[in-house]
């Protein structure tokens, strides 16, 4: 019964971490200690996997070939997206003309479903993909301070 109630609690304080952008699992040993596998993941990871999910929207083929081109014509690999997020922009931009809008509407809306929702936004109307991308970073990062604050171990 007490090692029941053990993973319980394990098992809430998993989800509760998952929540926050980590990755948590709990597990028993056999002598009924639960145990809790924890790895957190950063904002650009997220980021990375939302701009994926955005520009495989067109097709595999399609998101290879502008990764191609990104990096090719406007020397932006992928792994250099989070840091040179307004280039990618940008390039978008270049490449897609106004059909850029949807793809980047796309990536904020993925973004915003892997930070956990509740992303505060400046509140003006022009607000430009770059603007959003540091919204879901700060509401990220305020998400995790918080959370290790307040599930820190004594």
């Amino acid at each position: 019964m007490v090692a029941e109630h053990k993973m319980e609690k394990a098992n809430r304080v998993a989800k509760a971490l998952i929540k926050a952008g980590w990755y948590a699992t709990a597990t028993m040993r056999s002598d009924g200690i639960p145990l809790l596998y924890v790895r957190t993941f950063n904002f650009e990871k997220l980021l990375l996997e939302a701009v994926d999910d955005g520009l495989s929207s067109l097709c595999s083929s399609s998101k290879q070939a502008i990764y191609f081109l990104l990096e090719n014509t406007f020397n932006i690999s992928r792994r250099d997206i989070p840091p040179k997020i307004e280039e990618f922009a940008d390039a978008l931009e270049k490449i897609f003309g106004f059909g850029a809008k949807p793809i980047e509407i796309l990536i904020i809306k993925r973004l915003n479903e892997k930070v956990g929702g509740a992303v505060q936004y400046p509140k003006h109307e022009n607000l430009v993909f770059a603007e959003y991308v540091a919204a879901a970073r700060q509401s990220f990062l305020k998400k995790k301070n918080r959370f290790m604050h307040v599930h820190s171990p004594p």
